[in-house]
């Protein structure tokens, strides 16, 4: 006998299944072929840099530093979940994202999953007894949840900032070696976090740069704060954001040459 086709409701069940994996919700309604290099060159690569020169666990930095995403971006999508399905319905300026529709019983399995994730990395890090990784991430929920209560663009640019320095921050903050947390600290707000935030800017209509997405601006964006590793070269304690500092430049200045190149073929 022929099984007869699924039913519009058994097609939509396995539709969401996939969103009971963390980062799945990230990957399917942020990450697009445009950012997805953004990701893995300036957050994923960048904490991939300074775990492995600066970690604080030798060669088990890495595979902590993956550990610590794993259990931010498991909070992390609770906040994206709120926001694109439940706060979103009478915001008319919002963009829907998600499996609009789903009931209360998959957005409370999706948080669940999501919720017991952290629990069972914050136990398999032994940090369910340390007092910063409870601080850290209560900061992280508390800047997520004014980030959705407000209602003003322009009182959101403010919690963006600090969502972007805590998505930096997470997955090296309980990795690197203490004398460089500060430093990871200032990249993440000067150099990263201030970057996005101008991008959140534009988005909303709050900004006029007209050459903001041009690639004269990113790259100067990230090749001027060289000045600070001079000024800051004696400073032991500033090696992990000396290295953040090189590591931005040195992809502005590939990408600024890769286009170059490419215009002068073209021509």
């Amino acid at each position: 006998m022929v099984a007869p086709p699924p039913s519009q409701s058994d097609r939509v069940a396995r539709a969401r299944v996939p969103y009971l994996f963390p980062f799945v919700y990230f990957w399917r309604t942020r990450l697009s072929e445009g950012t997805l290099a953004f990701h893995v060159l300036f957050e994923w690569g960048a904490a991939a840099s300074v775990a492995f020169f600066f970690g604080a666990y030798g060669t088990a930095s890495l595979p902590r530093a993956f550990a610590c995403y794993v259990a931010f971006i498991a909070l992390y999508e609770i906040g994206y979940i709120y926001n694109d399905l439940v706060a979103s319905g009478g915001r008319e300026d919002e963009r829907l994202r998600g499996p609009q529709g789903a009931g209360r019983s998959w957005i409370g399995a999706w948080v669940a999953v999501r919720v017991g994730t952290f629990l069972a990395v914050t136990l398999v890090l032994g940090m369910e007894v340390a007092p910063a990784w409870w601080l850290f991430f209560g900061g992280l929920g508390l800047v997520f949840t004014a980030h959705n209560l407000l209602q003003e663009k322009e009182q959101k640019t403010a919690t963006f900032l600090w969502l972007a320095w805590f998505r930096f921050s997470a997955p090296v903050a309980f990795v690197v070696e203490s004398s460089q947390r500060m430093g990871v600290a200032l990249a993440a707000v000067g150099l990263y976090g201030s970057f996005r935030l101008l991008g959140y800017m534009d988005s909303k209509g709050l900004l006029k740069m007209k050459t903001r997405r041009e690639m004269r601006f990113r790259s100067t964006f990230f090749i001027v704060p060289l000045v600070s590793v001079v000024g800051t070269a004696t400073w032991e304690e500033a090696r992990a954001y000396q290295t953040l500092v090189v590591y931005f430049a040195c992809i502005a200045l590939g990408a600024r040459l890769k286009q170059r190149v490419f215009s002068k073929a073209e021509g």
